[in-house]
């Protein structure tokens, strides 16, 4: 009961502070506690990290209590202020220092489609998915509400079969199917792709693209003839293509099946004390002509030598 209040003091602190991750560390040099805002990392407040915080957060997000070495990842479902709360943990553990990471997903926060897209926007994003066919790409930067942008246009969707297959389950929507990867069943991309594809299917997200593998994933499922959507990460919107490219992506594949990327980034508005997300959409067109820029193709090259 001690590191259940305790738990939920520091959840309720970091979502006051408006934190996208709750950083936890344990290390011979002493303790801390910090959280992820727009505006950097800040203390938390009156929160001792010790031990028994990382086992309790271990349970409750049904991580392996014997094993240490090995990194490990799990979730979280709190009600608190009257609202589930959903919180990613990733765990890892070594002779020097232990550390955990809690991302706070939050639903409640996203907007509707409306609110988050202003009218140029709406109307580019409408087009993009008109076809009902192709690759949708949402890009930024860790933390930058990729996912929830990506969902909150999923639920502006209707009367469409839509299939999720995700790399957990983060929180749960009622207007789709959500498939978990889950090795230890041998249940991965390439099962839960043939599964997805015989539900006829309107729409097939792919929860985000990491690696090879999910990026052929979501190929794939663009040539089967399926709207896809997915994240990924990138330092600007040109960085996409060259981030599928060193996924072994090529030319041809991306001008065939990409639709558009929506990069987006987070802003801060001092006036309102409120973050906001700002956009910047690429259509297939902007794309194909990007192959034929010797600029973008720079920009795409100098991406791929940092990687």
């Amino acid at each position: 009961m001690q590191y259940e209040k305790k738990f939920r003091k520091l959840i309720i602190q970091a979502i006051e502070n408006n934190a996208t991750d709750i950083h936890l560390e344990i290390s011979k040099l002493g303790s801390h506690c910090e959280f992820r805002t727009l505006q950097g990392l800040i203390q938390c407040e009156n929160i001792k990290v010790v031990p028994e915080l990382f086992a309790f957060i271990k349970y409750r997000s049904n991580l392996d209590l014997y094993t240490d070495r090995k990194p490990q990842s799990g979730r979280i479902v709190i009600r608190l202020l009257n609202h589930d709360i959903y919180l990613r943990v990733a765990h890892f553990k070594n002779y020097l220092i232990e550390t955990m990471v809690l991302r706070i997903l939050n639903p409640q926060q996203a907007l509707s489609f409306e609110t988050l897209f202003n009218h140029s926007e709406q109307a580019i994003i409408h087009k993009l998915i008109s076809n009902g066919t192709g690759l949708i790409l949402f890009a930024g930067s860790t933390g930058s509400g990729k996912s929830t942008s990506l969902f909150t246009m999923i639920s502006h969707l209707k009367h469409q079969k839509i299939y999720a297959i995700e790399d957990p389950v983060e929180f749960y929507y009622p207007n789709m199917v959500q498939l978990e990867i889950n090795p230890s069943i041998n249940f991965d991309f390439e099962a839960a792709i043939k599964q997805v594809l015989r539900h006829d299917p309107n729409v097939i997200i792919i929860g985000e693209i990491r690696d090879e593998k999910e990026a052929k994933a979501a190929i794939r499922c663009a040539y089967s003839g399926h709207l896809v959507l997915s994240t990924i990460h990138a330092n600007d919107v040109h960085s996409v293509i060259g981030r599928l490219e060193n996924f072994n992506i090529n030319k041809q594949e991306i001008k065939q099946v990409l639709n558009g990327i929506i990069y987006q980034k987070l802003r801060y508005d001092d006036e309102r004390k409120m973050r906001y997300a700002h956009f910047e959409i690429i259509t297939q067109n902007q794309i194909h002509e990007a192959f034929e820029s010797d600029a973008d193709r720079t920009v795409i090259g100098m991406y791929r030598t940092q990687t």
